[in-house]
């Protein structure tokens, strides 16, 4: 069970699938590299209070579902997370390179879609409902 996000004036619970594919669909990503993209994103997650509920990389992208704070934006999330393995991948393997044009290991675009333990008709519901329900 994914434990709630507790503020001074807030409660959550933010959980993502996220999606992101390296340029041009290249299938790069061998089982090695692989490894070390799944211990890093694991890590950029956790220096995001984000919590990784799981994770697979593929040979030309990744699926990650995600618990998020609800101060952090998936824009945010995904910048870093791109950006910062992106960097740090060339810098272990330099001769990654050679398979991406100027540098880019990741396409621009990513996928986001949240997650929920419910229904939308059963949120649509509850919202439709609420003047048939006490205040409290």
């Amino acid at each position: 069970m994914v434990e709630e996000y507790h503020t001074s004036s807030s409660v959550s619970v933010l959980i993502f699938h996220l999606v992101w594919v390296t340029k041009y669909r290249n299938k790069a990503l061998t089982s090695e590299i692989r490894a070390m993209l799944d211990q890093k994103i694991r890590e950029i997650c956790k220096e995001n209070s984000c919590e990784v509920e799981a994770l697979a990389v593929m040979p030309n992208h990744v699926h990650l579902e995600v618990v998020m704070p609800p101060w952090m934006s998936v824009t945010v999330l995904i910048k870093k997370l791109k950006g910062t393995t992106a960097r740090w991948l060339f810098k272990q393997k330099p001769e990654l390179r050679q398979s991406f044009y100027h540098n880019h290991l990741w396409s621009p675009s990513y996928f986001a879609r949240t997650v929920g333990n419910c229904s939308e008709e059963t949120i649509k519901h509850y919202v439709e409902t609420q003047w048939e329900r006490p205040f409290k």
